[in-house]
């Protein structure tokens, strides 16, 4: 039986759990943990990311970003070549999707499989504060004409709002209904 896979060597600051197990063919089985400065932690013009877990952490097959939007921000539409599971925290977004949009309020999740163009952005003026979660070590992301995007942590061109619009009609929306 071969043995899992083993993480990256460690630096001086990462530490590991190795253990036994004996009742499965004696297999170490390891254990990566990670604390606040390891974990990297990227601001850019419309979102905050913290990976959580991915390629630069050590993980081969699973992503996690924990993200947070701040009122004006928003991720553009894109997709992926994997699902993706978006955990809304806190907050309340607005998931664009080609058929129509949706508004969800936290806590939530959302799953949205392979493929399927999608974007979001928060609803009413809030800060939305949420995990992307993929089954991948290195996700992929592609803008709606099949061109790849940057990852949320590189991405400090896009910084025009697509749902200013949608912003400002919720706004409005929402002032009518405190008259």
């Amino acid at each position: 039986m071969p043995l899992p896979p083993v993480f990256p060597a460690m630096d001086g600051n990462q530490a590991f759990l190795i253990s036994k197990n004996s009742s499965k063919n004696n297999n170490i089985v390891m254990v990566k943990i990670l604390e606040n400065d390891q974990m990297p932690f990227v601001d850019v013009p419309r979102i905050s990311t913290r990976v959580l877990s991915g390629t630069s952490t050590g993980a081969a097959e699973t992503t996690v970003w924990e993200q947070w939007i701040e009122p004006d921000g928003f991720i553009p539409m894109h997709y992926h070549d994997t699902e993706e599971v978006l955990v809304i925290l806190e907050g309340e977004v607005i998931i664009e999707l080609e058929q129509g949009n949706q508004t969800v309020c936290g806590p939530a999740s959302i799953l949205v499989a392979s493929n399927e163009l999608h974007g979001l952005h928060p609803q009413s003026g809030n800060r939305v504060h949420l995990l992307g979660i993929f089954p991948t070590g290195n996700p992929r992301i592609w803008d709606p004409e099949g061109k790849p995007r940057p990852l949320p942590t590189a991405d400090v061109q896009t910084t025009c709002n697509p749902y200013e619009a949608n912003h400002e009609s919720d706004q409005l929306s929402d002032e009518r209904k405190n008259v």
